[in-house]
């Protein structure tokens, strides 16, 4: 009777205990769910930035609605005489002032600019974020605005994109959508969501190789969609032969080096690669603007030429 007792005993605490995992992992699978979700909370800085009026930048306030009618806001640097065009897309918790040095840095070099906010961030319409998903949406309503201002003024568009960290994933995903996009620059993009998400727990001693599987079908179930469908490395060789040029920051906090690498070996030509030293994520412009302006903008003078095909 004694033993029976125990074994009771024995079993209600492993059944307690393994309650008690599951509840964990599913606390952890719903904290980072909502966290790849989370929107930066505002606060009253957020309405105070530099805009191009400061800088005596002539530009047009616009505003163009996403295909699941998402109001988004920009700044349209229109480069009269000329059908060359880039749309600049900031990383995950950007605004588009965030890219006023490189926009403004472009269209003195010709090139029409448009540099926007996504949805529920800056001045745009709010509505449910994500780290790519999403706003998939924002950015090829973007390019759509920019093509049909410049093929109005000049009767053609020739478009290029630049993207930072998730904007650098978006840019080179829509470079597969859109055959009509020239080229992509891409600056410290993630090769996968999935692998993203999995590293940054293990950074926490959290054990995401169990956890995984459940995240991914908890977001399947709440957004619709896998973790694992935000990945360039699945469809980055599709933009060739269209030229790329990919950069890095060697000492990329956020995300490693290595996954522009893994990249660019996946990438078909032509291709180019920048590896900056000593900064960290998305830190080449600011090591030195200048050099980097002329950089991209030499790159893109160089593809617009035709000189990747000679």
């Amino acid at each position: 009777m004694q033993n029976r007792s125990i074994l009771g005993t024995l079993l209600s605490s492993a059944a307690a205990l393994a309650g008690l995992g599951v509840a964990a992992a599913g606390a952890v699978a719903g904290w980072t769910v909502h966290s790849i979700h989370q929107k930066r909370r505002k606060d009253l800085l957020d309405d105070y930035f530099i805009t191009p009026f400061e800088l005596d930048i002539p530009h047009e306030e616009v505003r163009f609605i996403t295909r699941d009618r998402v109001v988004l806001k920009g700044w349209w640097f229109a480069a009269d005489g000329s059908d060359k065009t880039v749309v600049a897309m900031t990383g995950r918790h950007g605004r588009k002032d965030d890219l006023i040095g490189i926009g403004t840095g472009l269209w003195k070099r010709k090139y029409n600019v448009l540099v926007f906010d996504y949805r529920g961030r800056g001045e745009s319409e709010e509505a449910t974020a994500s780290i790519g998903h999403f706003e998939k949406a924002d950015a090829e309503a973007a390019l759509d605005y920019a093509m049909h201002r410049v093929v109005q003024r000049e009767g053609s568009c020739r478009p290029a994109l630049l993207g930072y960290s998730m904007g650098a994933v978006l840019a080179l995903q829509l470079a597969c959508l859109r055959p009509e996009v020239e080229t992509v620059v891409a600056d410290c993009p993630f090769a996968s969501l999935d692998e993203l998400v999995r590293n940054k727990l293990k950074e926490r001693y959290i054990p995401s190789d169990y956890l995984m599987p459940f995240i991914d079908y908890l977001n399947r179930a709440i957004y619709g969609y896998s973790l694992q469908e935000v990945s360039p490395l699945r469809w980055i060789q599709k933009i060739a032969p269209r030229p790329i040029m990919l950069i890095h920051a060697e000492k990329d906090r956020i995300i490693p080096v290595e996954d522009t690498l893994r990249l660019f070996e996946a990438a078909g030509e032509p291709k180019e690669l920048w590896i900056e030293a000593d900064v960290d994520h998305c830190g080449a412009y600011f090591k030195d603007r200048e050099a980097y302006i002329d950089r991209v903008g030499n790159y893109l003078d160089d593809v617009f030429a035709g000189k990747f095909f000679q």
